[in-house]
């Protein structure tokens, strides 16, 4: 397969509604596969696994839209059971073994997005904030929003989770922002030093369970949540 643009960002649309905006508002790896047939990264529904300048990991739940974990550590990884050395590229094909990554990824704080279109959207690098605030695009909810990190320490007796607001889109946050120094936890190995860097340096709560947890994580609604944050949740099972 050969790669024929790297990091490839389209033109700008024309003014979009919203829908147009959707898959056009990030960066992504477009591939020739062959004759007239394109890869584009944004709208794979099947890949584990993105090394760009985070290293993200994604789960596909079978009742639809898309679980991200972003800027993943060693002991993330370690947690999912995902060998850092070779960690598989592609989904699970038993929707139910994807089920269950999902809900150990969401463990960690990861987001259950609605579909790709919408967390690209928000989260592009080239977002036109002008263009979405005309548009009938709904805002981030609370959760969209969002940065949350979690720790398993190995002891037991809980979980710890560190959670800050952020500038995804309007309105504008003034106070208590993801700080400057989070990529720190990138260099943690195991979940004992997740959890003391998460207490020490960015206020992490410790909780007993998740049925404690009071937050704007998606932890603990894998029960009950049957419909996405602002619509329908993508199917990407047949």
């Amino acid at each position: 397969m050969k790669k024929v643009l790297g990091y490839f960002q389209p033109p700008p649309p024309p003014p979009p509604s919203a829908g147009s905006a959707r898959l056009t508002s990030t960066v992504s790896d477009v591939y020739e596969c062959g004759p007239n047939v394109i890869y584009d990264s944004r709208k794979d529904t099947t890949r584990r696994i993105n090394f760009g300048n985070l290293v993200s990991v994604f789960g596909y739940p079978s009742r639809g839209g898309v679980v991200i974990l972003e800027d993943t550590s060693p002991a993330d990884f370690d947690f999912l059971d995902l060998n850092r050395a070779d960690p598989p590229m592609t989904r699970h094909e038993d929707p139910a073994d994807e089920d269950a990554f999902c809900q150990r990824l969401l463990l960690l704080g990861a987001k259950w997005w609605d579909s790709l279109a919408r967390y690209h959207l928000l989260n592009g690098e080239d977002v036109d904030v002008h263009e979405l605030d005309e548009s009938d695009e709904p805002e981030p909810t609370q959760r969209e929003r969002h940065w949350v990190s979690v720790a398993w320490p190995s002891g037991g007796g809980g979980l710890v989770v560190a959670e800050f607001d952020t500038n995804m889109w309007n309105p504008p946050i003034e106070k208590e922002l993801v700080p400057m120094d989070v990529a720190r936890l990138r260099l943690c190995t195991s979940m004992d030093e997740k959890a003391r860097m998460l207490r020490d340096r960015f206020g992490g709560r410790d909780w007993g369970r998740v049925e404690d947890y009071r937050g704007n994580a998606f932890m603990g609604c894998w029960a009950e949540k049957e419909s996405g944050e602002v619509g329908e949740l993508q199917k990407t099972w047949s």
